[in-house]
């Protein structure tokens, strides 16, 4: 039986986005929120999803020399930032340090770049800090 293809060209299984999509941040629990004695928020699948989304765009930018601080890629990295938010909701200091754990860390730094092309941590993070710098506090 064929795996469900999520994103059709990222070759990636469902379980394969869900560990990709919550490998970086550890495999914590999205947070959540009721709404009618229920709780209401994304599953792993979408979470995986979005990150294939998310970082196919910045993956995309990146192989085609767009700069880290360019409009294209700030959108891009303000996605990721709201992806960011399904766990935690970073101010501008922890956004940072995990932009420098991308590339510092090599479990991070491979998943990032495991069907991505090499440099795209580095790209990230100067990105990430350059997104950090304008619109965090």
């Amino acid at each position: 039986m064929q795996p469900d293809k999520v994103y059709g060209n990222s070759g990636l299984d469902r379980a394969e986005a869900v560990e990709d999509g919550t490998a970086l941040i550890g495999h914590m629990t999205p947070r959540t929120r009721v709404v009618d004695g229920r709780p209401v928020g994304p599953t792993p699948e979408q979470i995986g999803q979005d990150w294939n989304r998310i970082s196919g765009r910045i993956a995309e930018l990146f192989s085609t020399g767009v700069p880290d601080n360019d409009p294209r890629t700030q959108q891009a990295i303000h996605d990721h930032y709201r992806w960011i938010c399904n766990f935690w909701v970073p101010d501008r200091d922890s956004y940072l340090r995990l932009a420098a754990l991308y590339v510092s860390q090599p479990k991070f730094r491979r998943r990032i770049e495991r069907k991505k092309p090499r440099g795209m941590a580095a790209y990230m993070r100067d990105a990430m800090t350059a997104y950090a710098w304008a619109r965090l506090r």
